[in-house]
């Protein structure tokens, strides 16, 4: 019962029933039901994670995915189901948390330090390392890390929809956006592209 409560709330809160709605209208009620049993599959065979953070990760990957497979099932293409899938992380909770954090971080003193600290890569309360590692590298006017493993490219890989992890890795580049006239971020390479890892490479603007 208890699990029931919860898996309604995130419905609810993330807005996943209106992303299915808009699916396929005559049949969101089946489709609904179909990802709630999605949800549930991925959510026993996913290990829990500890600490509040974590599980956060832990069920935010699970609602991407679980949504993902309902829109495999309804004949979407990989590339337009991802593209909704970002845009529903991004016009959600999280995207708008950050966009209200960003509000305050574009008016301090040194918003670029900042940017770092709290919505970027020095931010390890957030994105721990463990699971999350990363290399720093040395670029001009800027600062570049190297990020050799990601938790969501972990989970997107072991369910075999390793192609999702652009969703969510895209909401960097998303994040960046806020602030033009403070950095740039450029990005070459992705660990869901083949490549050895993700570069983050932020230049001041």
């Amino acid at each position: 019962m208890i699990q029931k409560v919860k898996l309604n709330f995130i419905i609810s809160v993330f807005g996943v029933k209106t992303v299915i709605k808009k699916l396929n209208k005559e049949k969101h009620k089946e489709n609904l039901k179909i990802y709630k049993e999605y949800f549930r599959e991925i959510s026993d065979r996913t290990p829990k994670q500890s600490g509040a953070v974590m599980s956060f990760h832990r069920m935010f990957s699970i609602i991407g995915i679980a949504l993902y497979k309902v829109m495999q099932d309804e004949g979407q293409s990989k590339e337009k189901s991802i593209e909704i899938i970002h845009e529903f992380l991004w016009r959600g909770p999280y995207g708008k948390n950050v966009r209200f954090i960003s509000f305050f971080v574009r008016r301090v003193k040194d918003p670029f330090t900042t940017y770092l600290k709290i919505l970027g890569p020095f931010n390890e309360w957030f994105f721990p390392c463990p699971p999350w590692e990363k290399e720093r590298v040395d670029i001009e006017n800027g600062i570049g890390w190297h990020q050799k493993k990601c938790y969501f490219f972990d989970f997107f890989k072991k369910e075999g929809q390793w192609e999702l992890c652009s969703a969510y890795g895209d909401c960097d580049c998303r994040v960046a956006e806020l602030f033009p006239n403070v950095l740039e971020l450029k990005r070459e390479k992705a660990l869901c592209k083949g490549d050895d890892y993700c570069d983050f490479l932020y230049y001041k603007r």
